[in-house]
Formats: structure tokens, sequence, C-alpha cells
């Protein structure tokens, strides 16, 4: 029996050595409602595959990002919130004369040099560390190698992401075939897989549409809970490909959704998407490691996009640009040390690519379950909701924010104005 022991031990320790550099899968859900998962108690949304990895790993239900796609996926390249990597919006206000498409031509030039001059590119920077790199699905203005990606499916700047959009609606055999290659090469991987799912065009296989008929949905949320699912899956099918070849304990797979969704049924003034409210900034933020991290729940603790970049660069044994303020995901006690975020939501369409200020909807504070909402000097589209006064919020008892309680609680409000002015972004302008 002893013998038996060793060799078990043996064995299990050939398998992974803690010298050994762990493999890293970046998922992120593009245009998800932060309670749409099966992890999240939703009751309609099926997620079975996320729902089993979130159970596996260290799960912070209360994360925070930036409500527009391209700022969002910045902070995930640098670390920083948009106001410090300068990418506050998706384009440029187009300049008199300049139709839909120029003004978007125009954009690429300002917008990726202003990305690239950043402290941190965290694809290069896990090139530099010995990692093989992959990118895939959204990425706006740059290509794949101009982030320093070592390979990448977006080979031309353009929004979105051009060419990387196929992976997911058209499998994964692109991230299949260079995880085998790093592993004929003896190489750690980095994968990015951001594809544009639930984002509309929603277009979900027909059988799974059809599990989302008669249950008092709309068309359009029908195809989006449609389109969860079908996301969901090519997460399953990922995790399956890591499993069968005996890739999953040493591979970390982090995840969170670049913003939220809009769903029908909300009126002419929607509070999600590109909103600074919690359908447009909350997102999940999981961890999973089978090899080192112990599956762990917490519904209290603020997480933030900014991150993620930390976490990753101290897994590759990288070490982070002194400029980042983000925090080391798995390390539990500074992430329940901290009781504060800040998060500015801009107009979708930059005004003054130099001046963020000009683009600014809104401020937000969060502290403990406290959340502030600051009127800036832009206002969004005709069709999205933003505060045209100081809103407060007790997100514990009114976690969809149906109730202002600016005027009755006047002390919370000047407490948090005062936080917000020595600790967050106003603090940095200066």
């Amino acid at each position: 029996m002893k013998y038996i022991l060793l060799l078990i031990i043996a064995l299990s320790t050939a398998a992974f050595s803690s010298d050994e550099k762990p493999n890293i899968i970046l998922i992120i859900s593009d245009d998800q409602g932060f309670g749409d998962y099966g992890f999240m108690g939703s009751p309609v949304a099926q997620t079975p595959h996320l729902d089993r990895m979130a159970s596996q790993g260290l799960v912070y239900t209360r994360g925070y990002t930036t409500p527009v796609c391209s700022p969002s996926l910045a902070s995930l390249l640098t670390g920083k919130m948009p106001r410090q990597h300068g990418i506050t919006g998706n384009y440029q206000t187009p300049a008199e004369g300049m139709n839909k498409r120029q003004a978007k031509e125009a954009s690429r030039g300002p917008l990726s040099e202003r990305l690239l001059r950043n402290s941190l590119m965290l694809p290069k920077a896990l090139s530099e560390a010995g990692y093989l790199t992959f990118q895939t699905g959204k990425l706006w203005n740059v290509t794949s190698s101009e982030i320093g990606f070592t390979e990448g499916m977006t080979k031309t700047a353009t929004k979105h992401g051009g060419e990387g959009l196929a992976i997911g609606r058209k499998g994964l055999q692109p991230i299949f075939n260079f995880i085998e290659k790093t592993q004929a090469e003896k190489k750690p991987f980095f994968v990015w897989y951001a594809p544009m799912m639930p984002h509309d065009p929603h277009t979900p296989p027909k059988q799974l549409l059809e599990k989302y008929e008669g249950k008092g949905l709309s068309l359009e949320a029908q195809k989006y809970f449609a389109m969860v699912e079908w996301f969901d899956q090519t997460c399953g099918k990922l995790d399956e490909f890591l499993a069968k070849n005996n890739l999953a304990d040493n591979t970390v797979i982090l995840y969170l959704a670049d913003n939220g969704w809009n769903p029908e049924g909300q009126g002419p003034k929607a509070r999600a998407k590109l909103t600074p409210y919690e359908l447009g900034i909350r997102t999940p933020i999981f961890v999973r490691w089978p090899a080192q991290l112990k599956p762990l729940r917490d519904e209290q603790t603020l997480a933030s996009v900014i991150d993620f970049a930390p976490t990753i660069l101290k897994l590759a044994g990288a070490k982070a640009p002194a400029d980042l303020a983000g925090l080391d995901l798995m390390d539990r006690e500074a992430m329940t040390a901290r009781k504060s975020l800040f998060v500015e939501n801009f107009t979708q369409d930059i005004a003054d690519v130099s001046d963020p200020d000009k683009s600014l909807v809104t401020r937000v504070v969060i502290d403990g379950w406290s959340k502030l909402l600051i009127p800036g000097s832009a206002r969004p589209l005709t069709n999205l909701s933003a505060p045209t006064e100081l809103e407060l919020f007790d997100l514990q008892t009114d976690p969809l924010e149906k109730t202002n309680l600016a005027s009755q609680r006047p002390e919370e409000v000047k407490r948090l104005m005062a936080l917000l002015e020595n600790s967050g972004p106003a603090r940095a302008q200066r």
C-alpha cells in the first residue's frame, strides 16, 4: 500500500509542477447582462458550462467594467481605466462633412496611437515572458500583431475585430490548432477568446431558439437568450478540449463580460448597455485554476476590469508597471480590503480625443453597497438613460437602482463626493 501511495503521488507531481508556468485563457462575452447566467440566478438563461466553471473557481459576483466595448477591451489590454488609457469611446465624433464610414476610418489612427503609447500592452508582455499568445474575436482599431500577440486572427485594423469575428459562431478550430502547436513546442499559451457573442446579430441555431419559445418572452429576448446559451456551448467545447488533452488542471481560465445588454421593455430610456447603471457596468468575474485555486463564491467584494492585467502578469511571472492600480484577483487579502471602486461613463463617440471631459456622461463611485452617480457635461444617445442630477442607490436592497435616495441621505452623498475627489478619477485629473 505504501508503494502504491508513493506511485500515485509521483504521478500527480509529474502531471503538474509548481514551477511550471500555467496556460491562460481569457474569455470575454460581449453584451451580456450581469444576471443572465444560471450561476447568477437567472430563471431564463441556460449556461450550464459557465455555471460549472464558475463553481470550480473563485467568483466575484460584483465585478465592474466600463459600459462601452472598445474602452472595456482597452482596459483589459492595458490594466487602466478609459481616462488613463485614452480610449473613452468606440469612435471619434464625425467631423463636418463626414459620413459614418469616413468617421470610423478617421478614428483608427488616433485611437490606435493612444492605445499603443500605454505603459503596458498585455499580449506583448506575455509574449516577452515566454508565452505563445493568440488573439481571436473582438479587437478595436488595431491588429493582433500591433499589440504583441505572437499569432492572431485580426489582421486588419477595423471596428469590432474583422477576421477575428469568425471565432465562436464558426467554431473553435483556430484555437484548438494553436494550442496543439504550443504543446508541440512545449510552450505555455495565452488565448484571448472574445467572440462577438451574445452580441447582435442575434442569429442562434434554430434548435436553441426553440428552447426559449412559449416562455412569455419577446422574439428579440428569445434570440438573445438563445445566443447566451450558444456562447455558453462554445465555452463548454473549449473546456472539453482542455480536459481531453490533459490541460485543464494547469490552465487558468479568467472570465468577464465586456458590458451589459439592452433588453426590450425598458421604455424609451434604456438603463443598460452604454449607461452607468448596474445593467451597463456590472459583470460577474471568475478565475478557475484547478491545480492551485480552491472554489469560492464572493458576493460582497468589489472586483474590476483593471484587475485582470495584474492578475495575468503575476500568473505569467511578469512584472506589472508601477502605474497600474488594479489588484491580483487571487490575492484575497488585498481584494477583500478594497471597499471602493470608481467608474466613468463616456459617450460612444468621442467628442475630443485629447479632452475626455467633453465626452463625460457620468462619474460613478461605489463604496460598499452605496453607489453615487454624478452627471457629467455630455449627454448620451437619445434612447439611453443617464443622471441629470445626483443619484444615490443602496445596491444591497435595490440592485436595479429603482429608488434614488440622494435627497433622503445628504450626508452619504457628501461622503461619497469627498471619497471621489480624494481617491478617485477626479484626483487623477488634477
